[in-house]
């Protein structure tokens, strides 16, 4: 009877492993998964599957140029419409969830939240061939701005090598 189920263990981890919460991110999502560095290099923004969403990608910021006020405290979300939101640290605000990649190949979601005015924007994420990101955002759809978002990894490496050359 033992030799009959020897089948069972590893069949049971192969189950485990597919059901499993943690999902396996597509080529198309690879291409956005990570660390981006926003325009103007005030803002690290991480871009991740969205938990059990299947193929949606979440984005959070993870890091500020300016993580403090004048007083020394952490920069807070001060600007959110919704006053218990107000205290909670800029770093780990979530910024945009549930984008999904329409046939076109851009990313579209719930909108992406503003910090600095607390206000959301419908948005979409499109992936260029350079390794960019463009970040449209749009009020009433028709008034957009597009950012332009690069890795940290392509931005810092010449900033500290050209740092210990001098």
């Amino acid at each position: 009877m033992y030799q009959r189920l020897q089948w069972l263990g590893p069949l049971l981890g192969m189950s485990l492993f597919f059901l499993s919460p943690a999902q396996a991110t597509s080529p198309d999502q690879e291409k956005l998964v990570g660390p981006w560095a926003t325009q103007g290099y005030g803002a690290q923004v991480l871009i991740t599957p969205c938990g059990n969403a299947g193929e949606k990608l979440c984005g959070q910021i993870i890091w500020l140029w300016t993580d403090r006020d004048a007083e020394g405290r952490l920069l807070t979300d001060k600007q959110n419409p919704t006053a218990h939101l107000r205290d909670r640290p800029l770093i780990g605000t979530p910024i945009f969830r549930n984008f999904a990649r329409l046939r076109d190949g851009r990313w579209q979601g719930e909108g992406i939240y503003n910090p600095e005015d607390g206000n959301t924007y419908a948005a979409s994420l499109t992936a260029r061939a350079d390794g960019t990101l463009n970040v449209t955002g749009c009020v009433l759809g028709i008034f957009c701005q597009t950012q332009i978002w690069r890795r940290p990894q392509s931005i810092c490496p010449a900033t500290i090598t050209q740092a210990h050359k001098d």
